[in-house]
């Protein structure tokens, strides 16, 4: 009589911790060439990912707004990419495998670079709030909010256009 294999032994995922196992014993924490490939294409994508962000905070630090407003869609495409490759190196970075030292390095790398990203930006924002600010207590501070009689009286017949915001359109 023919054996019928496992249905586990079938699928893809059983196929690769079979091979895992055959390559490193009974704990399975062996690599397979597709896992060491996706190693390999997560460390060339982190790489890329911290290229980028030194050329974006480089333009942060320069108060390079135009630049920095370029970068959005690398930088989104980039995170993106991190993201949905994350889940294919993620079990091996709480083993203790050799070929995973360098993407522990890279991640620990990205950390430092994030954060420092994240701190120009808050100023940059913090910055640009404070003009914001300025500009409308200007604004205040001209208009008076309206119009007074010669006793220092607000006139309340004479109302000021108020300041529009945005576009508008009139159809």
């Amino acid at each position: 009589m023919i054996g019928v294999p496992k249905t586990s032994a079938l699928s893809r995922l059983g196929i690769r911790l079979g091979e895992r196992k055959a390559r490193d014993g009974e704990d399975g924490t062996g690599l397979t060439d597709e896992d060491e490939g996706n190693i390999a294409e997560f460390e060339r994508v982190l790489s890329s990912t911290l290229d980028f962000l030194r050329k974006e905070n480089g333009a942060l630090e320069a108060k390079d707004v135009d630049r920095v407003a370029s970068y959005f869609d690398e930088k989104a495409r980039l995170l993106e990419t991190l993201e949905r490759r994350q889940p294919a190196v993620e079990p091996f970075l709480s083993v203790d495998v050799p070929a995973v030292a360098q993407l522990r390095k890279l991640i620990r790398d990205l950390a430092d670079q994030l954060e420092t990203n994240e701190r120009l930006l808050r100023g940059m924002a913090d910055a640009s709030r404070t003009i914001l600010a300025e500009v409308e207590h200007l604004r205040t501070r001209q208009s008076l909010k309206g119009v007074y009689d010669k006793s220092g009286q607000l006139r309340g017949d004479v109302a000021p256009k108020p300041v529009k915001k945005g576009f508008e359109k009139d159809f």
